[in-house]
């Protein structure tokens, strides 16, 4: 199973049980329902019970509250349909970049997600990995991505 959704603020990959989630700069409302849609859709098309994740937060502007809230609402119908247990973020090894990934955690500090912070894309993935999930999907677009 393949999902592939895009536009110029997310680009999500889903290959079997893992998703790949990436952000770039600020979000605002219309981005945000873009992204809530797609979980959404993603749902709709997603054949498994359990669920992990990359997401890389590294090229993320910290929106208001408010899309915050969208967004995280979207992340906890994942968490309520799914088995969603394990969530890799990847962030700048910057004080701002790591605030903003415990501020996600915390969010969601409320479900049984358990989220781990990174600052290099190879080590979430060995993360996500060592938890028992396929990887080598993720790896191959991140290669031809960063090329």
């Amino acid at each position: 199973m393949k999902i592939a959704i895009d536009n110029d603020d997310f680009s999500i990959r889903v290959y079997s049980n893992v998703a790949y989630l990436k952000v770039v700069g600020m979000q605002n409302e219309e981005a945000a329902n873009f992204f809530s849609d797609a979980i959404d859709q993603m749902l709709e098309e997603y054949s498994y019970k359990d669920l992990a994740s990359i997401c890389d937060l590294s090229d993320l502007i910290i929106s208001s509250p408010a899309i915050a809230r969208i967004i995280n609402n979207a992340i906890r119908k994942l968490t309520y349909q799914l088995k969603f247990k394990y969530n890799a973020v990847i962030v700048n090894p910057k004080f701002g970049q790591i605030v903003k990934a415990y501020l996600f955690a915390f969010y969601l500090r409320d479900t049984n997600l358990s989220t781990h912070v990174f600052s290099r894309d190879d080590k979430a993935i060995e993360w996500i990995e060592s938890k028992g999930f396929c990887v080598e999907e993720i790896k191959q677009f991140l290669k031809n991505y960063q090329d």
